[in-house]
């Protein structure tokens, strides 16, 4: 979608895919390619780019949850409420500490929930959370999807917003949120399990 800015009219009149979602709350599919290398610190340290470090990695689904079934007891998630806390805890950080985020946002709506999930803001505040003002680099109290995300720059099944993350911790985005030193990802929301992720300097 680079170079292609879309007005809030544009995203209103658009057509219905399946309420409540519209035509620009659904990722393109696309074809293409991502990969990132994992290595020890020590390794890192010899390479030409400057390394983003992996602080803490969670992966799981809570009791019950099932996407196949839709018996979920708690409807309204996207699955990460016991992996954002276990995250945090091993990362010893909270959401305050939270630089720049990439949520894995298939759809919008599972994007609104893993920003709840991960105490970005409570549920009745995502009006208030949720506007351009606030997730945009340079003005926003928490930039989020700086490449563009699934919705706008590609659907590589999150790897991009994985790279993306790095890119920011590097200083290399071209979306650059200044002085970024930690990078969250969260990974397929409203799906069983779902994964979340910290880089850091």
């Amino acid at each position: 979608m680079y170079g292609r800015p879309l007005s809030r009219d544009d995203y209103d009149s658009s057509r219905w895919i399946v309420e409540p979602f519209h035509l620009f709350d659904c990722c393109q599919e696309n074809d293409g390619a991502a990969a990132l290398i994992l290595t020890t610190t020590e390794r890192a340290r010899d390479l030409k780019q400057k390394p983003a470090r992996l602080l803490a990695a969670t992966q799981g689904s809570d009791h019950g949850y099932s996407l196949i079934t839709h018996n979920d007891p708690d409807f309204a998630s996207a699955n990460f409420k016991g992996v954002a806390r276990r995250l945090y805890e091993m990362a010893g950080l909270g959401p305050g500490d939270v630089d720049v985020a990439q949520i894995y946002e298939n759809f919008t709506g599972g994007t609104l929930m893993a920003l709840v999930e991960h105490g970005f803001c409570a549920p009745e505040e995502s009006d208030q959370f949720c506007t351009v003002e606030n997730l945009t680099v340079l003005v926003g109290g928490l930039p989020i999807n700086t490449s563009g995300g699934n919705l706008a720059e590609c659907y590589m099944h999150g790897l991009g917003l994985v790279n993306e993350a790095t890119r920011q911790i590097r200083g290399t985005s071209t979306g650059q949120v200044p002085e970024a030193r930690v990078s969250l990802v969260a990974g397929g929301p409203a799906t069983a399990p779902v994964s979340s992720l910290i880089l850091t300097d």
